[in-house]
């Protein structure tokens, strides 16, 4: 079996380790057949062994949505979701070569089936009970569920060094099958490059030596407004071998493959659409409210009116035209608008029943008179009158 090296534990000699990483037609590499943890139309969101990153905008639904793939590892039997796969253990050898002195340590590691692990970094303890309520009506028998709240620690969580520590031997004591970090933009948003480095190069560890997946929540990596990950967020950002972006527009989320090693399926398949239901969590959004939501651009009766029966035209021709009478059609509608409006105001109507044209109604007997100054109580009416005021 192919001896993988650690990146923060005695390695192999280097020797050995330079033909290990050569693969060959004679290597064996049945032990990293990638396995889908979670898939939704026909795409896997979440892989064993793998880091997947949400993304978009800070206002979009990528917390709701990493709830619901923690939900379907601790379910198993979500609909359109598979059950968490369970894998077989893996047993890896690791020569330590000190001076003359040969040890061989051999490590068992296996994720803890249908298990999560979630980090929340930005709400409070109050929040994250919330939380831990709404997944934990998701977990089934034999399924395990362990939320760390950060800002419990208070002072103490900007101690980059010790919580690195601890959150590396928490996923070696728990084995979990996913990690979940909501979000990276409040986790060490302060921390240096070699921080940075550190923690990217645990969550390497993790993935390249158990079967543990890793869930990150980033903000704004896509959009003109600058990512406020710092270090740790543009490394895992990078590092991630799955990126999704999420986009909301009239509270319906559309989640799509934008970064993969795997672009076997086209992302306009496999986009995944969801609204948030009463229970605070995604569900998938109808066709026909999908469909309302985006533009109609009418092509079925914009072609015949610019496009005769029989008649040829190139792409530039015919993409000019409709452009063209798009545009003539919004200029009309705004038109009408404007006329609608006047009209429902009785400013103007039309000259006739059968007329195309309007005339101005009569202002000064739709509009209420202008407000008159009532005469003084100490001066009567008729004294008024003859002192001309």
């Amino acid at each position: 079996m192919m001896n993988i090296n650690y990146y923060r534990q005695a390695n192999i000699s280097q020797h050995d380790s330079w033909q290990e990483c050569q693969f060959t037609s004679d290597t064996d590499l049945t032990p990293f057949t990638i396995k889908p943890l979670v898939s939704i139309n026909g795409q896997p969101f979440l892989r064993q062994n793998h880091s997947t990153y949400l993304t978009g905008k800070d206002t979009c639904r990528a917390h709701h949505f990493a709830k619901m793939l923690a939900a379907a590892v601790l379910a198993g039997d979500c609909p359109n979701v598979p059950s968490a796969q369970v894998s077989d253990t893996v047993s890896v050898t690791i020569d330590t070569t000190r001076r003359s002195d040969i040890r061989r340590q051999t490590f068992t590691t296996t994720a803890t089936p249908r298990s999560v692990l979630w980090i929340d970094t930005i709400h409070g303890p109050h929040v994250s009970a919330q939380l831990f309520r709404e997944l934990s009506a998701h977990v089934s028998s034999g399924a395990r569920l362990q939320l760390v709240c950060l800002d419990v620690l208070g002072s103490e969580r900007d101690n980059f060094f010790a919580l690195n520590r601890r959150i590396e031997a928490l996923i070696q004591e728990l084995t979990p099958a996913l990690v979940v970090i909501d979000d990276i933009d409040h986790f060490m948003p302060f921390c240096g490059v070699n921080i940075a480095t550190e923690f990217c190069r645990i969550v390497r560890d993790v993935t390249n030596h158990t079967e543990t997946s890793f869930l990150f929540v980033g903000y704004n990596h896509l959009s003109k407004k600058a990512s406020t990950t710092g270090n740790l967020g543009k490394y895992l950002f990078i590092d991630s071998s799955d990126v999704f972006a999420l986009t909301t527009q009239h509270e319906v989320t559309t989640v799509r493959l934008i970064r993969s090693y795997d672009l076997s399926r086209h992302p306009d398949n496999t986009e995944f659409r969801f609204t948030i239901g009463p229970d605070n969590f995604p569900h998938e959004a109808e066709k026909a409210a999908m469909n309302s939501n985006r533009a109609d651009d009418g092509l079925d009766t914009i072609i015949p009116d610019v496009l005769q029966p029989g008649e040829s035209v190139t792409a530039s021709d015919l993409t000019t035209r409709v452009t063209t009478r798009q545009r003539q059609l919004k200029k009309d509608a705004r038109s009408q608008d404007i006329i609608d409006q006047a009209i429902s105001l009785n400013l103007i109507k039309k000259e006739s029943a059968d007329s195309d044209k309007y005339v101005l109604v009569n202002t000064s007997l739709t509009l209420p008179p202008h407000p008159q100054q009532a005469p003084s109580p100490h001066r009567p009416v008729d004294v008024l009158q003859a002192t001309g005021l």
